[in-house]
């Protein structure tokens, strides 16, 4: 599992706590927050490795606080909990890439079955990545590639307009010259 920081977001005191003890039982770090403009700062900052949250929040709601999840690298798991959802809000949650969803009222055992099934995100190596993928091409020649097919991109979406593509990828437009100059991959 290892799961070593875990954000709980529900505006009812009494549910938050109840989560909190239930996922410190694992040994996790538990933070917990009532908002979800809370709840997307301490994901800001870092370190979440899972996230339980309430579907429907005073002032927000648990979509928001599950898209806020997956903008962060490594994306923590998202678990929805909720009494009453609606149809639209689990289509939402689902678009979201909320992992997994948990009916109010639950039992301590039920929430921890689905914690313990879901797996922490992990970090990787970039560059092992990389060369996995690209082989034996030396790394100022993919950093070249890659920045050829940005700006490729751009130009398509620009319509083959220069300028409009260099401010697209906010470089100048000579820079964006002096990139595509460069030798072909």
């Amino acid at each position: 599992m290892g799961f070593s920081r875990i954000l709980v977001v529900d505006d009812e005191p009494m549910i938050r706590v109840t989560v909190r003890r239930i996922v410190e039982t694992l040994g996790a770090e538990v933070v917990d927050v009532a908002t979800e403009a809370e709840a997307i700062s301490e994901l800001q900052k870092g370190g979440i490795d899972l996230v339980i949250t309430d579907v429907k929040l005073k002032g927000g709601s648990g979509v928001a606080v599950a898209r806020a999840a997956a903008s962060v690298h490594p994306a923590p798991p998202v678990i929805a909990v909720s009494g009453y959802a609606e149809a639209a809000e689990g289509l939402a949650l689902g678009k979201a890439g909320v992992a997994a969803f948990v009916s109010k009222p639950f039992s301590a055992e039920d929430l921890l079955e689905v914690v313990e099934g879901l797996q922490a995100p992990r970090h990787f190596e970039l560059d092992a990545v990389v060369r996995r993928v690209v082989g034996d091409w030396a790394m100022p020649e993919v950093l070249d590639a890659v920045r050829r097919s940005m700006v490729f991109e751009a130009l398509a979406r620009a319509h083959g307009n220069k300028a409009q593509a260099a401010q697209m990828l906010g470089i100048s437009r000579q820079n964006l010259q002096n990139i595509l100059s460069r030798g072909k991959v």
